[in-house]
């Protein structure tokens, strides 16, 4: 099999599978062949090269998993997110292009600090916390989380990308946004508060695509009823997290900002206008006391 079969048989395996649109179908069929034969764009660089035993047996079993609906991310170990590659597998949610939305909005204000201290509350892979310090090189970061295994996983992504001597892992306590997080360094607070934490409703996750319903971490998706419950912890709680000068930065949900608005105004804070991703989704709150 050559790599232009293979990349003509997987397009078809997907299409006929019917888990993606046609043009992510293929686009997850080039970048799983891509990392299969260490070449960029393979099956146009060097569509004439014969697989190996190894490979096809490899590349056959690949597609197995991906018609089954395993996220690309997790089949290949990887995802990139503000240029860094991330390790990824099913001990936390994949980053989303999204969320550096959260990052770079929160890197834009800090970056005339000496030394930041920033606090990233759900950390899952540490995508935001990560990103914050490789942005933010003298930035201190604190990144929570209740999964053991997310916080594991983070751990290894700082050691890979060069950043775990400025981060400080905290184990969370189911519902307690803040708690854990209180008293670090003799009471200091932070200059800022980020989080993306589970925004789904819980009736729709039942809805969401199979590579996110049945492969990524059901507790990291579900936000309760309305897919708000975690907004309300975070307003309630947070506030003993700042500095006088701080500030809270969430990512949302399609179509929340308003409510999310809501529970943060009832709860005292001053909210910001929405940030807005290239979707042209309210996809950022920032909010200060």
């Amino acid at each position: 099999m050559t790599i232009l079969e293979a990349y003509e048989t997987g397009c078809r395996r997907l299409r006929d599978a019917e888990i993606l649109p046609a043009d992510e179908a293929r686009a997850t069929v080039r970048i799983a062949l891509d990392h299969l034969s260490g070449a960029r764009y393979a099956h146009l660089a060097r569509p004439d090269r014969v697989l190996t035993v190894a490979e096809q047996a490899r590349w056959n079993e690949w597609l197995d998993q991906l018609a089954r609906g395993r996220p690309l991310a997790y089949l290949i170990g990887e995802r990139a997110f503000l240029g860094l590659n991330f390790r990824c597998d099913e001990r936390a949610l994949i980053p989303r292009p999204e969320t550096e939305l959260l990052v770079e909005a929160a890197v834009a204000r800090l970056k005339e600090y000496s030394a930041p201290r920033v606090a990233d509350l759900g950390t899952g892979s540490g995508a935001i916390a990560i990103g914050v310090a490789h942005l933010l090189p003298r930035a201190q970061v604190w990144a929570s989380d209740v999964s053991p295994g997310s916080l594991s996983l983070a751990r290894e992504n700082a050691e890979r990308l060069g950043v775990a001597q400025r981060l400080h892992f905290v184990a969370g306590e189911n519902g307690q946004w803040a708690a854990p997080l209180l008293g670090t360094e003799n009471g200091a607070r932070f200059d800022a508060v980020l989080s993306n934490p589970p925004y789904i409703a819980r009736r729709g996750v039942e809805t969401l695509p199979p590579q996110i319903r049945d492969h990524e971490p059901r507790a990291a998706l579900d936000g309760g009823e309305d897919g708000l419950d975690d907004y309300r912890r975070i307003a309630a709680q947070c506030d003993a997290l700042l500095n006088a000068e701080g500030f809270l930065m969430v990512e949302l949900g399609a179509g929340q900002f308003e409510a999310a608005r809501t529970i943060f105004n009832a709860a005292g804070w001053t909210v910001e206008e929405p940030l807005y991703d290239l979707g042209g989704v309210a996809r950022v709150l920032a909010a200060t006391r």
